[in-house]
C-alpha cells in the first residue's frame, strides 16, 4: 500500500529534516523558493504565515506555507482569498504526483472554510520552475508580474455561497487511457512512431512515459465482463491528442516524418484562423491526431 500524504504543524522534532530539504534541489530550483530556513523564520515574523510540513508516511519530504493575508489589489470577487506563499517537495520525492495531492488537500482544507481564491507567483525564467505543473493543476496565469515573478490564480470551486456541493476529487484528469482493438499494432505505432516510452506492459495493458497526464492503451475485451458498453463497436472519432511544436516549421517536418514511418495523413500541414499551423494525422485503428505550432504575431 502506498504511503499516504499528509500536512503536519513545523515543530523541533521536524525541523532540522525540514531545513535539509532544500540542499535536495537542483541549482535552478533553489532559484524558485526561498530556503526552507528562511521561510520559516519569515512565518515566526509574520502575523498571517500558515505553515505545515509535508509527510510522505513517517517522512517528511516537503514545505508548505500560505499567506492569509489578502493583498490589497485582489479583485472584490475573488474575496476572501490566500497566497501559496512557498511550496516545495525534496528532489527525491519529485514527480511522483505528491505535489498534486498536497495542493488536493490545500483547496479542501481552504475552500471548506469559505476561501473563493488562491493565488501564488514563479519565476518564469527558470527551466525547473513550477509554472507547468501549476497550470497542469488548474492555475491561470494572469499575465501580471508581482515583484519579478508571474502571478497565477485558482479557483477554489466549492467555496461560493449557494454553490453545489463539490465533487470529492479534484476536476483535473489524471489518467487517459484508449481503449483499443489490436494492441500489439497500436503499441507498435505509440512506441515506435510518436516516440513514447514504455512505463509498464502488463500484455492488453501497456502505459507510457508522460510529463503531466498519465497516459495509457488498453484492450477493450479487458472490460467486456465489466461492463456491456465496452461490445459496443466503436463509433467515429472518439478522442484526439495534441503534439506541440516549437516553430511553425517544425511542424511540416513533423508530418513529413510521422507519415514516412506509417502514420495516415488526413490533413497537411495550414495555417488556421486561431493563429496556429496545424497538420492532422491518423493512428492505426482510425483516431485522428494533431500537430501544431503557435503563429508569430
Amino acid at each position: 500500500m502506498a504511503s499516504k500524504i499528509t500536512v503536519r504543524p513545523v515543530t523541533g522534532d521536524n525541523l532540522r529534516a525540514l531545513i535539509r530539504l532544500s540542499e535536495t534541489l537542483t541549482e535552478s530550483q533553489s532559484h524558485c523558493v526561498a530556503p526552507n530556513v528562511v521561510s520559516v523564520a519569515q512565518a515566526h515574523v509574520s502575523k498571517s504565515a500558515w505553515m505545515r510540513a509535508i509527510y510522505r508516511g513517517e517522512d517528511p519530504i516537503g514545505f508548505v506555507m500560505v499567506d492569509l493575508a489578502e493583498d490589497d489589489h485582489v479583485p472584490a470577487d475573488d474575496r476572501p482569498a490566500v497566497g501559496l506563499w512557498r511550496f516545495m517537495i525534496g528532489h527525491p520525492w519529485q514527480r511522483k504526483g505528491y505535489g498534486r495531492q498536497v495542493l488536493d488537500q490545500l483547496v479542501a482544507h481552504f475552500a471548506g472554510r469559505g476561501v473563493r481564491t488562491m493565488y501564488t507567483s514563479v519565476v518564469l525564467e527558470e527551466p525547473e520552475g513550477p509554472y507547468g505543473f501549476y497550470l497542469r493543476y488548474g492555475f491561470t496565469d494572469t499575465g501580471h508580474d508581482v515583484e519579478g515573478e508571474r502571478a497565477l490564480r485558482l479557483e477554489l470551486h466549492g467555496a461560493r455561497a449557494g454553490s453545489p456541493r463539490p465533487l470529492p476529487m479534484a476536476p483535473r484528469v489524471d489518467l487517459i487511457t484508449v481503449w483499443v482493438e489490436n494492441l500489439d499494432a497500436m503499441r507498435r505505432f505509440y512506441r515506435d512512431v510518436l516516440g513514447f516510452l514504455v512505463k509498464e506492459d502488463h500484455g492488453r495493458y501497456v502505459e507510457f512515459e508522460n510529463n503531466g497526464v498519465r497516459f495509457a492503451l488498453c484492450e477493450r475485451s479487458v472490460m467486456h465482463g465489466h461492463s456491456p458498453a465496452f461490445n459496443e463497436p466503436a463509433r467515429g472519432q472518439r478522442f484526439e491528442l495534441a503534439f506541440r511544436c516549437e516553430e511553425p516549421g517544425d511542424v511540416d517536418e513533423a508530418y513529413r516524418i510521422l507519415l514516412e514511418h506509417g502514420a495516415v495523413g488526413v490533413a497537411p500541414p495550414q495555417d488556421m484562423p486561431w493563429s496556429q499551423r496545424t497538420a492532422l494525422f491518423a493512428d492505426p485503428e482510425g483516431n485522428v491526431h494533431e500537430v501544431f505550432a503557435e503563429l508569430g504575431a
